[in-house]
């Protein structure tokens, strides 16, 4: 199974990141005569090498045998590594998601919304400070990505680019908070603001913590259940804005023509229904908003049903030297004149599907400026229903730098990585 063939490769990347450490010395470990994890330290007078896997499997074995509560549940600790070490990558874009919340990520690419009718990201706000410690102010906001029409979102006005600012009456923690604390600590040990100035701004922030609810729980309760409501504040361009949602199952309507569009979502049947609406004709509008977390090989169908077989581009990875590439291996040679409408909800898929074909001259791009979300993410799913994205490549239009490419987004050729 694909999703558990992945997983095996991320806990790969927990051990393989020990084993270049320097291990304690064994003298500056605590006194125990007890077998375990201390016996793969190294000392002074005899080193050991160590596996990443026999390594991984020693930790693993001391949890089990010293924690103070049987541990019986291998998947917990299986979930509990990958859950790090997706954290532990510092990618916006890689991320880990709890049984809940990526049950509702399956349900959203497969046309289906949970929760309020909405789906969210996270958006990075870096600081312009510029110590050794900063690094740490890139904090995430978890803002609106796309709405689904007809949904309580939608009913109550949310938008693409809206900013969750309070949930329940909880504060969603804001990085501006954080960094212009951070500012006035600076200032402080420079002298330039008094110790009363820099308490009060730390009572004032510590205030707000106390209420809060952290980004990824609100996201996990926006978007999972069906019923009951929730009161959200949003922050849009800077004003404020209030809406009270009810939660449900709202479907998205894909593959439905509305005022000579045809909305196009790249989920199971997308193939079939964009060859019927092309049929025949010689111009057509397609329709890209609200479109987030699509299938990517369903995408690649989907070029071959309106454009010739080609080359579209290629995904770079520093982790490879010959570049993935788009490609289809059959097409439409009398492809339609077509016209994409595309905002800032049109990520993943949906971006690359239309840089592919705006970037050979097949179609023009109708609308603001997309969401730039435009990676290859493997997403795979865990044995105890939990999950993640992981990014593996960014789309590049044109021709790549390396010889050689493989192609990309065919289930055969990329199990074949997987194995290598």
């Amino acid at each position: 199974m694909k999703s558990l063939v992945s997983a095996g490769i991320i806990a790969g990347l927990l051990v393989t990141t020990i084993a270049g450490l320097k291990l304690r010395d064994r003298h500056d470990m605590p006194d125990t005569t007890a077998n375990g994890l201390y016996d793969l330290f190294a000392s002074k007078d005899q080193e050991t090498n160590i596996s990443e896997a026999d390594y991984y499997r020693e930790v693993t074995r001391v949890l089990k045998d010293r924690y103070v509560e049987p541990i019986t549940d291998d998947q917990k600790l299986l979930s509990g590594s990958v859950r790090g070490m997706i954290a532990g990558l510092g990618d916006i874009d890689s991320q880990y998601y709890n049984a809940n919340q990526f049950g509702a990520l399956k349900s959203v690419r497969s046309g289906t919304y949970l929760g309020v009718g909405a789906w969210f990201d996270y958006k990075p706000i870096k600081s312009d400070l510029k110590t050794q410690n900063d690094a740490a102010l890139a904090f995430p906001r978890l803002t609106v990505v796309s709405v689904a029409p007809g949904s309580a979102a939608d009913k109550a006005g949310v938008k693409p680019g809206d900013v969750v600012t309070e949930l329940d009456g909880k504060l969603i923690p804001n990085p501006e908070d954080y960094i212009r604390y951070r500012r006035a600590q600076l200032d402080f040990a420079d002298k330039k603001i008094d110790f009363k100035t820099i308490n009060d701004m730390r009572k004032e922030l510590n205030a707000k913590t106390a209420k809060s609810m952290s980004a990824v729980h609100a996201m996990e309760k926006l978007t999972t259940g069906t019923t009951g409501t929730v009161h959200v504040s949003f922050d849009r361009a800077g004003s404020p804005v209030e809406a009270t949602l009810t939660k449900g199952t709202y479907e998205f309507p894909a593959f439905k023509s509305s005022n000579g569009a045809f909305t196009l979502v790249f989920t199971s049947g997308a193939q079939a229904a964009l060859k019927a609406f092309v049929e025949g004709k010689s111009e057509v509008t397609l329709d890209l908003r609200n479109n987030v977390m699509g299938d990517f090989e369903t995408m690649r169908q989907c070029l071959a049903v309106v454009a010739p077989a080609a080359t579209y581009g290629y995904f770079e990875s520093q982790n490879t030297q010959t570049p993935l590439l788009l490609k289809t291996e059959s097409g439409n040679e009398k492809r339609p004149k077509i016209k994409l409408l595309v905002d800032q909800s049109t990520r993943d898929a949906a971006e690359i599907f239309a840089l592919a074909l705006s970037g050979k001259g097949f179609a023009t791009l109708s609308g603001s400026e997309m969401g730039n979300k435009h990676k290859l993410r493997d997403i795979g799913q865990l044995p105890d229903g939990s999950g993640y994205t992981l990014v593996t490549g960014e789309f590049k239009p044109g021709v790549p730098p390396a010889k050689n490419a493989k192609v990309a987004l065919n289930e055969s050729e990329k199990k074949k990585e997987v194995s290598k």
